[in-house]
């Protein structure tokens, strides 16, 4: 790391499988906070941020152009990731960002073009991003591939400030509610870093979701349990989790009968939860993290979005999500002496 960072609390560790264990000792020593290494974690944050951020961008792009031949060429995507993550992180409008941007760009002497409010608000709009920022949640929760193996998935809301209005004939008046955006994430349950996410301004699509997002983290993980609430229980979802060799926890409701119905997985889930409820209870329960991660997130980076398009809302939830995998890395760099060399 360059010198302008805080030093770290123990040297450099190359993350392989003779320092698994080293790691996990580590682990089991934090979930007793060592207030001197997580004051360290947070007050250095933003120095791993805007080291790790022009690293990851780079490498996500690779040089991508999204210039098609026909007009003037547009912005590169290297500056658009960069501005927009940048603006993300300190959660202010566009226009008030660029003064933001140009001084940090001066501060952390980082090489980029900052662009104009609306450019960057055009490319909010712009779902060609979109495949970018599931890349920089991939490759910032990489780091941590051998030690995450328990994952959790939930469905969590974003307030917005748009407002959806329709004519009830039950009550013979017009109603309007606030808007919300669902966020689907799959998290890993120690260090709580994003492996997985689906942004949606619309409801619905959640076993879909689910499925998606195990066939993401079998790419890049090993899987030894995957909990998920009432919302994700399903025969469908038990066979996805068994044949991506994870173990299904899901909260159970009253009633289930254990016919398989074609998926075996469903009925050893059943039969397991009823012959061992406290072993069964314990492995569920570690659904809490990703709780956990939700409320973190919410209290580190903020819960409203602040775009009024569907696409804009989406896009501007999972920058957020991108940031808050950089303030993971900052608790793996300085409590375990991780550091990403991917990128």
């Amino acid at each position: 790391m360059p010198s302008r960072f805080c030093y770290r609390a123990q040297p450099f560790i190359y993350f392989s499988i003779e320092k698994y264990k080293y790691c996990r000792a580590q682990l089991t020593f934090m979930k007793e906070r060592n207030e001197s290494l997580y004051n360290r974690s947070q007050e250095n944050e933003i120095f791993i941020f805007f080291d790790y951020l022009p690293r990851v961008v780079r490498f996500v792009c690779k040089n991508d152009d999204l210039w098609s031949g026909i007009g003037a060429p547009p912005a590169k995507m290297y500056d658009i990731l960069m501005n927009l993550s940048i603006k993300q992180y300190f959660g202010r409008s566009l226009r008030r960002s660029t003064g933001i941007i140009r001084l940090m760009k001066r501060a952390f002497k980082i090489r980029f073009k900052v662009l104009c409010f609306k450019t960057l608000d055009n490319y909010l709009n712009n779902q060609c991003v979109r495949k970018y920022l599931d890349k920089i949640i991939k490759y910032t929760s990489n780091p941590l591939k051998l030690l995450e193996k328990n994952f959790a998935t939930d469905k969590t809301g974003e307030r917005t400030h748009t407002r959806s209005s329709w004519y009830s004939i039950r009550c013979n008046k017009k109603i309007k509610k606030r808007d919300h955006v669902n966020v689907h994430i799959t998290t890993g349950c120690e260090l709580h870093p994003v492996v997985a996410i689906d942004v949606l301004s619309e409801k619905g699509k959640d076993n879909i979701i689910f499925r998606k997002h195990i066939r993401q983290i079998k790419k890049e993980f090993t899987i030894n349990i995957l909990s998920g609430d009432g919302v994700y229980l399903s025969r469908e979802n038990c066979t996805a989790v068994d044949e991506a060799g994870g173990i299904p926890r899901f909260h159970l409701k009253k009633g289930l009968t254990k016919k398989p119905k074609g998926h075996p997985a469903w009925k050893r889930m059943l039969t397991h939860a009823e012959e061992h409820p406290e072993e069964y209870n314990s492995e569920y329960h570690t659904q809490s993290n990703v709780e956990c991660t939700n409320s973190a997130k919410k209290r580190k980076l903020g819960d409203v979005v602040l775009c009024k398009n569907d696409t804009a809302k989406e896009q501007e939830s999972h920058l957020t999500w991108c940031a808050y995998n950089f303030t993971i890395l900052s608790r793996a760099y300085y409590e375990l002496g991780i550091e990403p060399k991917e990128w």
